[in-house]
């Protein structure tokens, strides 16, 4: 017997946006989408992880700290103050290509945490291949975004039927 769209059952378009954004092209997985799902999310993955190859892990260039891995301090009435709670939005908007880079999802927090701990030994690459390497890992969060709306927005549409999906 068929699925009438009345039997069919939703998945919450916020459940599906978080999971996608947890683990790329899960929320495709999840609306029954398996092979987009795959393809979405080995290609974003392979994207940020070649980005890490190709500039090193320290193109993940973390708000509030220095080149040196240390947080990045201000003072305020003669109190030393962490920048990121005093000029959050400085901060952000000197390094926005790590909010694309977050957009991977836990993936990139990971990356962020080997780039702090290797930061006193390993300064940043200077040369082109370092922006190459930042560029593709934030193509890989914008490439999520993207994927993560797309997986939530069908989410709420009535899958087709069998006769409709070679159309």
């Amino acid at each position: 017997m068929a699925d009438t769209e009345s039997d069919r059952q939703y998945l919450p378009s916020p459940l599906v946006a978080l999971a996608g954004w947890i683990v790329p092209g899960l929320g495709y997985v999840l609306i029954g989408q398996r092979a987009r799902g795959l393809i979405a999310g080995i290609t974003i993955v392979l994207t940020f992880v070649f980005g890490l190859l190709i500039g090193g892990v320290r193109v993940v260039d973390v708000p509030g700290y220095d080149a040196y891995g240390n947080a990045t301090m201000v003072n305020v009435r003669g109190e030393r103050v962490w920048t990121m709670k005093q000029r959050f939005s400085t901060e952000i908007l000197n390094k926005p290509w790590y909010m694309a880079q977050t957009l991977v999802g836990p993936i990139n927090f990971v990356a962020t945490y080997a780039s702090l701990q290797i930061a006193p030994e390993h300064r940043q690459a200077t040369a082109r291949i370092f922006d190459i390497g930042t560029l593709y890992t934030a193509v890989a969060g914008m490439l999520n975004l993207l994927v993560v709306i797309d997986a939530a927005y069908r989410s709420t549409k009535p899958k087709p039927a069998s006769s409709e999906v070679h159309r």
